[in-house]
């Protein structure tokens, strides 16, 4: 009876021993992983931070010397690297977000009227045009562009044709989204969920196609130029890997794109 009390006594010290271990180490795990979040969300913050500090497309660190018209929520530049037609511009967001489909009414309701501003003004020269956005590499959440491609109409007329092949031909086989999603019939803002890499091409004001992208691996940053290089038969470095343009090139490409003296609502 003696050992059978001890026994006894060991063994429900061992239980409450094994319990209030098992309480300690989850407390400490909790901690540790507690620990491992902050540490995570902290770095995650010293790169936005770092992005921020170092992105010249921020309106206060992007050259004067390309911009042509500021408006609320959105700027208008010349492109800083060779351009494949004349007049070609881009259309930057003042704040830095990565995708359009991440902007508020306001930036949509400015970016709907500078498009039409600019569609009407190259129509003035018979030209189409020719809109274009990648949002590839959310994570490093890059500044994102959206390219204005004035094109001649002959061209202009080609051109749905040929991205809607090429959109049905890229990426993965068998994708798990869509993959053509036409904007012509629903905004790219109501079609495009914030999060997702994407594609989009839009032909004047009448919208156009969308992707979303499966695999960035597969999907190459320049997809939209090429289209538009190809169809114009422009050299392929002005689409796949076009140079930096000098000084004098920008401001003249400046000079050039003032004298359209577009009224931008």
């Amino acid at each position: 009876m003696k050992y059978a009390g001890k026994l006894s006594k060991m063994s429900s010290d061992r239980q409450n021993w094994t319990i209030d271990d098992m309480f300690e180490s989850n407390i400490a795990k909790e901690k540790s992983t507690g620990s491992k979040d902050m540490e995570q969300l902290r770095s995650k913050n010293q790169r936005e931070h770092k992005q921020l500090e170092s992105c010249n497309l921020c309106l206060d660190k992007c050259s004067k010397e390309s911009i042509v018209h500021i408006g609320k929520t959105l700027y208008v530049k010349v492109p800083h690297l060779k351009s494949m037609t004349k007049f070609q511009c881009q259309i930057v967001p003042v704040d830095h977000i990565i995708a359009s489909v991440n902007g508020d009414e306001d930036f949509w309701d400015e970016l709907k009227n500078t498009k039409s501003s600019l569609v009407n003004s190259f129509a003035s020269k018979k030209l189409d045009t020719i809109f274009l956005e990648s949002a590839q590499n959310l994570g490093k959440r890059h500044h994102i562009v959206i390219d204005c491609i004035p094109v001649p109409m002959d061209e202009g007329a080609l051109l749905p044709a040929y991205f809607k092949k090429e959109i049905m031909d890229c990426d993965v086989e068998w994708a798990q989204n869509k993959k053509l999603i036409d904007t012509r019939k629903k905004s790219l803002k109501r079609s495009i969920p914030q999060g997702l890499p994407f594609f989009s091409v839009e032909f004047g004001t009448d919208g156009g196609f969308a992707h979303v992208i499966e695999d960035e691996r597969l999907f190459k940053r320049y997809f939209g130029l090429q289209i538009v290089g190809g169809v114009l038969d422009c050299d392929v470095n002005l689409w796949r890997n076009p140079a930096k343009e000098t000084p004098e090139g920008l401001k003249y490409k400046k000079r050039v794109f003032e004298k359209l003296s577009i009224k931008f609502c």
